[in-house]
């Protein structure tokens, strides 16, 4: 429920704050008072597209903010806490359009996107237009309808989850196909660079050592000079012979009584250390060999490592991936028929495993449809359609590329079943039953729709109270049919809160609160305000609404009684 909306510098509203109660509320004005604007307002808060035209002019930003109950619905509580909003007893839903054309939005101070807004909108609030009113021409809507009407959600799920594993089996056996055909060449190539691969017989790490060794190979000459260098120093009178002599003297220092430290103990470590550097010289010196065949030896499998690490992935690790790779590939190529017979057996069973739910989803529409078109009917009988006939005509969705066959035909199947429906309507006695797109006028589509919504909010589980907006709900109907038309308004306002722009007088004496929109000049510009009225305030609204010039007080007289039956 919107227990508070906020606009500002929306087209001719410059700020409008209002408080806004349960049970039936009515929107009325003058026409081009800025009633549109607060139904513009709602729709952005539930997502829907923004225009930089919206931004009153001069103005940088346009600001909607819905103060809401947070709904209790588990799901909505579950897509709270995925978008990092906290959900306490206020949801603040928040949108600004700047008059660049960017839009930001916020749930409770939480940054969200536009598409956030979407997923959270249906938890909170449903608005009822003229474009929701067309929808209902669009036979694509109709199966839904009865599905949500018919609580079939989970048998729907049911059939998209089938058609999913179905099309996933197909996809594979798809490109099982393709493999087969194309499985010669790719076999050549992959036996060709297997081969490659093989005949080198690459090592792990083998660059590495082959570089070094390269090194020893290129420079012997020079590593030679050093190495000998080294060792003549450490060898003989030098080096580590130098350091023992050196250690024994200061050990006798120290018998003698001289203060020498950790000198002839360190000097000792050296003389591991020397020793120690004089094997490793010796062991390096062992190694230095000049061998110009070797060295081409060296140069030459380096040069092939990396022609291969080039075409395959650009080291020899990479190059031994890519072999393990190939034989996978070769594997799996070589399996193809035994893969294809097991993948037509099984899109078959998933083929038939998906038939038989969208058949039970057919039947069950059908049951669903009837009970949906005999309550839809009878809330017609109340706003001046009595003798409405409707039905849901169901068929196969045939389709001469159909990948489906059903009693010899080809059916086009996909995530929601089989089914093409359409319902029909006829409104006269002695009249047969047609296309309700066709036959059905705007007034009749507009109270078919409100019919439909009444009975699908019925259907629907609670999840705590909703706001309905129903804008233009009122079109082309008048009289009894207005009386009644208010009547039920005012029974969904006992449920939910029912938020109603209409210019009938007869609906807006039975709402339990009453919003005017007027518009004024204020210094030099046009501005809206929205103001509650009761009392005598209500009922001079009233006696604008009923027309007739200057209110007279048979007018008055009027407006209180059609009050007096709310």
């Amino acid at each position: 429920m919107l227990r508070e909306l906020e606009v500002r510098d929306l087209g001719i509203i410059e700020k409008v704050r209002l408080e806004l109660p349960a049970g039936f509320i009515v929107l009325t004005g003058e026409t081009g008072a800025g009633k549109s604007l607060l139904v513009q307002s709602l729709q952005l808060l539930a997502g829907e597209r923004a225009d930089a035209d919206q931004v009153r002019g001069g103005r940088d930003r346009l600001i909607v903010e819905g103060c809401f109950l947070t709904p209790p619905d588990d799901v909505a509580l579950e897509l709270l806490g995925e978008l990092g909003v906290e959900a306490g007893e206020e949801l603040v839903l928040r949108r600004e359009v700047s008059a660049n054309g960017r839009s930001r939005a916020w749930a409770n101070d939480v940054p969200v996107t536009v598409g956030a807004l979407q997923r959270l909108a249906p938890f909170l609030l449903a608005i009822h237009g003229q474009h929701e009113q067309r929808g209902l021409t669009d036979p694509a809507t109709h199966i839904a309808l009865v599905d949500a009407a018919g609580g079939l959600g989970g048998a729907r799920e049911g059939v998209a989850a089938a058609y999913a594993l179905w099309q996933e089996a197909r996809e594979k056996l798809d490109s099982q196909r393709r493999a087969l055909v194309n499985r010669r060449d790719r076999l050549d190539v992959i036996a060709f660079q297997a081969r490659e691969i093989e005949e080198a017989r690459p090592e792990p790490g083998e660059e590495d050592t082959l570089r070094e060794e390269r090194a020893f190979l290129q420079h012997a000459e020079r590593i030679g000079e050093l190495v000998a260098a080294a060792l003549a120093a450490l060898a003989g009178e030098g080096g580590a012979v130098a350091l023992a002599r050196a250690a024994r003297a200061m050990r006798e220092l120290h018998t003698l009584g001289i203060g020498v430290g950790d000198t002839a103990s360190d000097l000792e470590q050296a003389q591991v250390l020397a020793e120690e550097a004089e094997r490793a010289v010796g062991e390096l010196a062992d190694r230095v060999r000049p061998d110009p065949t070797r060295l081409e030896h060296v140069e030459n499998r380096l040069a092939l490592l990396e022609r291969l690490a080039l075409k395959y992935g650009g080291s020899v690790e990479a190059v031994l991936e890519h072999r393990a790779r190939l034989q996978a590939e070769r594997e799996q190529l070589e399996g193809v028929e035994d893969d294809i017979v097991r993948l037509e057996e099984e899109q078959k069973r998933l083929a038939a495993q998906y038939l038989a739910l969208a058949k039970s989803l057919s039947r069950q529409r059908v049951s669903a449809a009837e009970r949906f078109s005999g309550k839809v009917i009878d809330v017609l009988k109340g706003l001046g359609i009595p003798r409405a006939r409707l039905r849901l005509t169901l068929v196969p969705r045939i389709s001469a590329s159909g990948t489906l066959e059903v009693d010899g035909a080809r059916i086009e199947p996909a995530e929601d079943g089989i089914d093409a429906g359409e319902f029909e309507l006829s409104t006269n006695p002695g009249e047969a039953v047609r296309s309700m797109a066709r036959i059905a006028s705007g007034g009749e589509l507009s109270r078919i729709h409100l019919a439909m919504r009444t009975v699908l909010r019925d259907s629907l589980p609670r999840r705590g109270v909703l706001t309905l907006l129903f804008d233009e709900v009122d079109a082309g109907i008048g009289g009894t049919v207005a009386d009644e038309l208010g009547t039920l308004l005012a029974a969904l306002g006992g449920r939910d809160q029912v938020m109603v722009v209409t210019h009938l007088p007869q609906v807006a004496g039975k709402a339990t609160s009453h919003l005017v929109v007027r518009k004024e000049a204020s210094r030099g510009r046009t501005v809206t305000h929205v103001e509650p009225v009761a009392a005598d305030a209500r009922v001079e609204e009233l006696v604008r609404m009923l027309g007739g010039g200057e209110p007279t007080a048979a007018a008055r007289q009027h407006a209180r009684e059609l009050l007096k039956t709310s």
